[in-house]
């Protein structure tokens, strides 16, 4: 019985892992600069949130965006380079097609590697108080190099789902919802908890189902 409830829970890491890391792959393509990561931040904590509940862990933002950063800056040429595929979306046409690209297999291949760590690290018996950086380190940029091959085929299906007319519109209007929210925060215009709401209302909308 042991075996089996072991293996139920390892598909469910799985899945958790994967629909992430399709919803990440989505959020990159967004085609507006800065948003993309924003939205990728909000799935990465989302899927570090299903994975502390899973494990029962006691799930903390505060230490998941801090734990999150340190991790993906932890290898400089990755944060450059997913800054950098943002910005060179606000090139006209080039800069669109081959920025969104970029940024949608890194940003999959960083989720990928996150909710890898995470997930072993939780099923060793850790929590999100007595992670190790230096010890992690080398696991998660060995698994961004798997991430990117699983997050490249993910682009694929995509990019085939959201070709149409009416995926391409959902997404500019997506794009523009979040920087909108965004320049809100920015502005006091609304509180944190407003701001949480309605960006979880729309990941919810780009993320769909797989």
């Amino acid at each position: 019985m042991k075996q089996k409830e072991e293996t139920t829970k390892e598909v469910n890491i799985d899945d958790i892992i994967k629909r992430h890391v399709y919803w990440a792959v989505g959020a990159g393509l967004i085609p507006v600069p800065i948003a993309d990561i924003a939205a990728v931040t909000a799935i990465q904590l989302d899927m570090l949130k299903q994975i502390c509940n899973f494990y029962e862990i006691d799930y903390s933002e505060e230490k998941g965006k801090s734990w999150i950063g340190a991790l993906v800056s932890s290898t400089m040429s990755s944060l450059v380079a997913r800054v950098g595929a943002s910005a060179v979306k606000s090139i006209p046409v080039v800069g669109t097609v081959v920025g969104a690209a970029s940024m949608s297999v890194l940003s999959g291949a960083s989720t990928y590697a996150l909710g890898t760590v995470f997930s072993d690290h939780f099923k060793g018996g850790g929590t999100l108080e007595n992670l190790n950086k230096e010890k992690i380190r080398q696991f998660y940029e060995e698994q961004v190099k798997e991430g990117k091959k699983v997050a490249k085929k993910l682009k694929d299906k995509y990019l085939k789902v959201m070709q149409t007319p009416e995926g391409k519109e959902k997404e500019r209007k997506i794009g523009s919802r979040l920087k909108e929210l965004s320049d809100m925060k920015k502005n006091k215009l609304i509180t944190d908890e407003e701001y949480e709401k309605a960006r979880a209302e729309i990941m919810k909308n780009l993320m769909g189902k797989e």
